[in-house]
């Protein structure tokens, strides 16, 4: 017990041996390589949802894969991955099925969300989801003013909230 509280002997117990693999979050990573110095060996391997199966298949047809079983936040997280390592196969690739997915989001947001809409969604990532609801506003708000309803005055739902509540 006496090295118990000894520092060096902690310390020592701790130490990695050159060539260990260990697994730690994405966000640590990216500390640990912005903050060494250029001489640190760390290689980062690239997850399994942006391996050569997941590429093939964004390659195939971007739209048919189901992107927040393999990761909720597959573009984002693509995006800070990126710029941790030099890709540029998995830049191109990202970025053709994201202009692909995104041709057929707007799609679905002008066709006012019919009844597989919730089954769409399902299928999104999170960065995918937020432009959907964007484009739903948008041609909600598109629709408004080609019924020329932006031109009327009318009271503003706050007022018409106070009015109902009898305040």
């Amino acid at each position: 017990m006496e090295d118990y509280y000894d520092i060096d002997s902690i310390l020592s117990e701790d130490q990695l041996k050159a060539g260990s693999r260990v697994d730690i979050p994405f966000w640590m990573a990216r500390e640990i390589v912005s903050n060494s110095e250029p001489t640190v060996g760390m290689d980062i391997e690239t997850p399994e949802f942006f391996g050569p199966k997941v590429r093939n298949a964004l390659r195939a047809n971007a739209t048919f894969v189901d992107l927040p079983k393999l990761c909720p936040s597959f573009f984002r997280f693509g995006l800070h991955f990126l710029q941790l390592i030099e890709d540029p196969q998995l830049a191109a690739v990202l970025e053709s099925a994201f202009k692909a997915r995104l041709m057929m989001t707007m799609d679905h947001t002008q066709s006012g969300g019919n009844s597989n809409s919730a089954e769409y969604l399902n299928q999104l990532d999170d960065t995918e989801r937020e432009l959907y609801k964007a484009g739903l506003e948008g041609s909600a708000s598109m629709n408004q003013w080609n019924q020329h309803s932006f031109g009327r005055i009318r009271s503003a739902n706050e007022v018409l909230l106070k009015r109902k509540l009898g305040a």
